[in-house]
């Protein structure tokens, strides 16, 4: 099941995707996406992401059913957080 949340958004958005980009494909995940909107997949884990005037909203299509949805949140939060 699918779920939202937003992140507040980063002084300089295009390096914080540049950042999520490079730290997803380490872990051999993908991402396509720019400073407006994209999507990423990275162990189990697809998510799409909008970019608003003062937040990143951020929905997790699909997750490992192991995991609950509060734990992917929370991972997902420490890469908008470094």
């Amino acid at each position: 099941m699918a779920f939202s949340f937003t992140v507040a958004k980063p002084k300089d958005v295009a390096a914080t995707m540049e950042t999520l980009k490079q730290k997803i494909e380490k872990h051999k995940g993908t991402f396509e996406g720019d400073t407006t909107s994209g999507r990423a997949t990275s162990d189990g884990v697809a998510l799409s992401y909008v970019v608003t005037a003062d937040a990143i909203e951020i929905t997790v299509e699909k997750k490992p059913a192991i995991y609950p949805a509060s734990a992917v949140e929370r991972e997902i939060r420490k890469y908008f957080a470094q």
